[in-house]
This record gives structure tokens, sequence and C-alpha cells, in this order.
């Protein structure tokens, strides 16, 4: 292995959102690998603004909002905006991962409670030590996001209400392109970064009988829903994209060891 380009040869496939792609790419370029980026999930506003907007507006209601992802808070300062609200200042703010409390800080808002393990899971086991009995939380999430927290959280007895702001929506990899790569074999790993965008992948090459690349995820819930279609997967440590890299990297190592 190479010490200072660990992924030279290798043919990375990037799935995650467009916009939110290149920070990707540039990572795994910078350890020698070929990021192949295809899109296979875009995120749009929630249809019923007037419902959200409301919501909104009672805020103030809230001692908690809990923010699962960077995505979630981008689409909650829009509607914010978009309502005329203030953001609000005496509400305690929890976030999972580090890129999603950096977010809430170009908005403003600073974290009172990020999870040492960036997962719902573990930030709902962290609040139900620290919120109060009479806490209620309101909880920013997409059409098709994990609710895993929100579950747990009404297993802890925490008062918790969802607010769907963003739909996940699938789409077309490359106007058929993803299958045409696996079956020419130019793709070494494939990498999931939510439940949404596996789905999205096993609809765009159901029915390929391919040579299937090495499988990296994010995090235990995309891991599950990955075995959810009959496939084991990697998981990055830290749930990163960092952490995705990084766990390639060891895979390389394993494989030419």
């Amino acid at each position: 292995m190479n010490k200072e380009k660990p992924l030279s040869g290798k043919k990375i496939l990037i799935t995650r959102e467009k916009n939110q792609a290149a920070s990707f790419a540039r990572l795994i370029e910078e350890k020698g690998g070929s990021p192949v980026v295809i899109p296979l999930v875009a995120f749009v506003a929630a249809d019923d603004e007037i419902r959200i907007l409301e919501e909104l507006g009672r805020l103030h209601t809230y001692q908690w909002i809990v923010f699962t992802s960077v995505n979630g808070v981008r689409f909650f300062d829009c509607f914010m905006k978009k309502g005329g609200f203030p953001l609000p200042q005496k509400i305690r703010i929890g976030a999972v991962g580090e890129k999603t409390a950096r977010s809430l800080e170009t908005i403003g808002m600073k974290p009172s409670m990020i999870p040492k393990v960036f997962s719902g899971e573990m930030l709902a086991e962290e609040m139900a030590q620290t919120a109060a009995s009479d806490d209620r939380v309101l909880i920013i999430r997409g059409s098709l996001s994990n609710r895993a927290v929100y579950k747990r959280m009404k297993e802890k007895g925490i008062e918790a209400a969802e607010l769907i702001l963003y739909k996940n929506q699938p789409v077309p990899g490359r106007n058929g392109e993803l299958p045409l790569l696996l079956e020419a074999g130019k793709i070494d790993y494939a990498t999931f970064t939510s439940p949404s965008i596996v789905h999205s992948y096993m609809q765009n090459t159901e029915g390929l009988s391919a040579r299937e690349p090495v499988f990296v995820c994010i995090g235990d819930v995309t891991a599950e829903t990955l075995k959810d279609y009959g496939y084991d997967g990697l998981i990055a440590s830290p749930f990163t994209i960092e952490g995705i890299v990084e766990r390639i990297i060891a895979h390389v190592h394993e494989e030419e060891s």
C-alpha cells in the first residue's frame, strides 16, 4: 500500500446529494482514490408549507429541538425565514454529529447537546438523562429519515413530536450509467450516507447480475437498511465521511495483507 496515497487505483462511488458530494470527493482524491460521483437522492422542501409554518410558529411551546442532519438544518433555516420567525433563543438544541452542529452554528444556533457517538439513538439516551420529565421535544427530519430517534425517546418516556421539513427523492443514477459502470467492474467501493440512498441504489440496480462492489455505510442505521436487502457493509468509525474514507483505507490494507 502506498502510505501517502493508500486509495491509489481504487474507484469509489459517491451517492450522496450533488451539492454535498464535492467535499467527499476531495477526501478520496487526497488519498489517491478516484471518486465516481453519481447522486442517487435529491432533497426538496416538504409540500405542507402551511402546517410546517404553523408548527414552527409554536416553537416556544417546546423545550428542545433536535436536528439529525445538515439537511434538516438547511430546510429549518429556509422555513424560519419564509415565516419571518426569529431564531429561538431559550430552546435547547440537540444535534447528531459535528457537521450538523457546525451547520447550526452558521445560522446562529448553538447546540447544547451532541452525543459522543454520532447516532440519533445515543442522543435520545443522553437526553433521557438530562431532559426534565415535562420537557417537550421537536425532532426535525426528512420524509424517509429513520424514526429511531423518535421511537427511542418515546421508549424513554420523553414527550416528542416530529416535523418533516424535506422530502428524500430517489433519482436515476446519471440516466442509467450506474448499472453500466457496475457491469463493467469499474466500481470498487460504493458508499452510502443514509438509508434513503440505500433504497435508491437498490432501485437503480434491481436485477443486475454484476459483481457487487464493497459497500461502506456511514452508520449502523444505514448498515441495517443494507442488511434488509441481504447485503453486509463496512461501517465507518466515526459516523462521518472522514470515517468512511478511513474504513475503506483499513479494508484495502486488510485485503493486501
